[in-house]
């Protein structure tokens, strides 16, 4: 039987690898102790926060079909925000409803559709390839040093600058993956013990070091205790990403209070978090399917094709597919 590492258990290569499972040995090695990368959620009793992924949307009937037994199961459910688009702190436009985009959202947290495509497949957590090198076949090296043999191929579905320090040269896309450039996001989290008004579910905010805010608590079947995500602007993050934690923090914290017109400094738990690598930026390669044959390397995710978590599902659904006719 075909033996095929993945790299990377976030949706892209969780997907892969499930669609390769049953018609090869598959193995997903994660540097994170759980699966989901940005389809994430950060627990604090009793306060729950979806910090990284907020939301999707569908606009393929082949992802479409791919969700609808994730929604039969419970997995998945439509969220019905209340949207503005905050300018300052005035309400610039105000949607009464997404009746016309349909949002989802896992339940009871982002990471849940994660879990659930992790079911019965071989994952090692806490693992982070840190080499790859090729004799007869492909073997991997952690950063402890363990050795792991014999893979027939290798798919990469971690973040392009990081697949570019793993991946070997000869790689048949490495130029193309060595160029993709990913901008980044702080997403703070807030909790309060007592309710906040605010008049909205979410906003996207214009004008300001911020991007979105979502009341997270108001998502389907989430925790009771008020729980608020508030992300960054992408230009914010790559300009102060090196900055200190808490200087980002309490930027953050004065800037939202100054778009919601309210001193939420209050808040009775906070925390940030930084994704170095949240979205990509324009690539030349989109809806390329990264594959090389010749090396039996190949490399998946959203950034390969958008931004989103459809597109992490169409770059591997694409990739999965080919390797079925290559070698199974």
């Amino acid at each position: 039987m075909v033996k095929i590492a993945v790299i990377g258990a976030g949706l892209g290569g969780l997907i892969a690898a499930r669609l390769l499972n049953n018609l090869a040995d598959v193995s997903v090695f994660e540097k994170a102790r759980g699966v989901g990368g940005r389809m994430s959620t950060r627990r604090s009793e009793p306060y729950f926060f979806d910090h990284g992924a907020q939301y999707f949307t569908v606009q393929s009937d082949l992802f479409q079909s791919f969700i609808d037994p994730l929604i039969a199961r419970g997995v998945i459910e439509n969220w019905k925000p209340r949207c503005v688009h905050l300018d300052g702190a005035q309400i610039a436009e105000r949607r009464k409803n997404v009746a016309d985009e349909l949002y989802y959202v896992g339940v009871p947290g982002m990471n849940s559709v994660a879990k659930f495509l992790a079911e019965d497949l071989s994952i090692s957590l806490n693992t982070k390839i840190t080499k790859l090198e090729h004799d007869i076949k492909w073997n991997m090296t952690d950063e402890t040093g363990r050795v792991y043999n014999g893979f027939d191929w290798v798919i990469s579905s971690i973040p392009a600058p990081q697949a570019a320090d793993l991946i070997p040269q000869k790689f048949k896309y490495y130029k193309d993956i060595s160029r993709t450039e990913m901008r980044g996001c702080y997403a703070l989290m807030l909790g309060f013990e007592h309710s906040l008004s605010l008049g909205f579910d979410a906003a996207h905010v214009m004008n300001s070091d911020l991007s979105w805010i979502a009341v997270n608590n108001h998502k389907p079947r989430r925790s009771g205790a008020v729980s608020l995500i508030v992300h960054s602007s992408e230009d914010y993050a790559d300009t102060h990403i090196e900055d200190d934690r808490m200087d980002v923090m309490r930027h953050m914290v004065t800037e939202t209070s100054r778009v919601l017109g309210q001193d939420i400094d209050c808040a009775d738990y906070k925390t940030i978090h930084l994704w170095r690598y949240a979205k990509a930026g324009l690539a030349d390669h989109i809806d390329q399917i990264l594959l090389d044959d010749e090396s039996k390397l190949a490399v998946c995710g959203d950034w390969c094709v958008g931004t989103g978590v459809e597109d992490a599902f169409t770059s591997a659904y694409n990739l999965a597919n080919k390797i079925k006719e290559l070698v199974l």
